[in-house]
């Protein structure tokens, strides 16, 4: 039932003016269809996603098995043009493979180092550090992989053989620079020809563990 808006006396719905004080009718709104409440838009799940496993090498027939124990980061060889190549020494019981280190690689190490950190709850502060310093996780990256993986990982990567290794002289360079704190040239002295690296960090260490004390001098 309609009643008038001005004296509130009850009306019929097709008149046009009210009875009983003649003030003029509005006719009665037409009902808003029905609209359902809109449903909330699912919300992404994140999972914490672990590292992904090893894998490991079959075992050539006529060699041991060859297993990555060495990863070295932050190394650059000057090459026949004279310009500077950065790449990772990887040690394994048979060769030193020289993996270089391309921008895609050290993305993908540095996506793997912030997951890490993540699967951790480290926080902000941890995916930053592995953001900066993410030439630290290199090691995590190579060791997942054989050496005959790395080694066919990107064009140019070579190996060398640890028994044609006859010496290892080390020398340091500008270690009073307070600014740079200097660099290390390593020299490989093989049967078939000499190599040169150089780092900012000191591997003699290193070398002695990985090729024998006798070796490095």
């Amino acid at each position: 039932m309609a009643f008038c808006t001005n004296c509130g006396q009850s009306v019929q719905a097709a008149n046009k003016f009210c009875a009983s004080c003649g003030a003029p009718l509005q006719p009665s709104a037409a009902p808003l269809p029905y609209t359902p409440p809109m449903q909330p838009s699912p919300q992404p799940v994140y999972q914490n996603v672990p590292p992904p496993a090893p894998v490991y090498q079959t075992p050539v027939p006529g060699y041991p098995a060859e297993t990555v124990k060495y990863v070295l980061s932050d190394i650059w060889i000057v090459n026949s043009a004279r310009i500077k190549e950065t790449c990772t020494l990887i040690i394994s019981e048979r060769r030193s493979i020289f993996a270089k280190c391309t921008p895609q690689i050290t993305n993908i190490v540095g996506q793997e180092a912030r997951a890490k950190m993540d699967y951790e709850h480290k926080g902000f502060f941890g995916k930053w550090k592995a953001s900066v310093f993410s030439k630290n996780y290199f090691p995590d990256y190579y060791k997942k992989f054989s050496p005959d993986q790395i080694l066919q990982e990107t064009p140019g990567n070579f190996a060398i053989d640890n028994s044609t290794i006859l010496k290892i002289g080390i020398k340091l360079y500008n270690q009073d620079d307070a600014a740079t704190g200097g660099y290390c040239g390593f020299e490989f002295q093989t049967v078939n020809g000499n190599l040169n690296l150089y780092s900012s960090n000191n591997y003699e260490s290193d070398f002695k563990l990985a090729y024998g004390k006798g070796v490095v001098k």
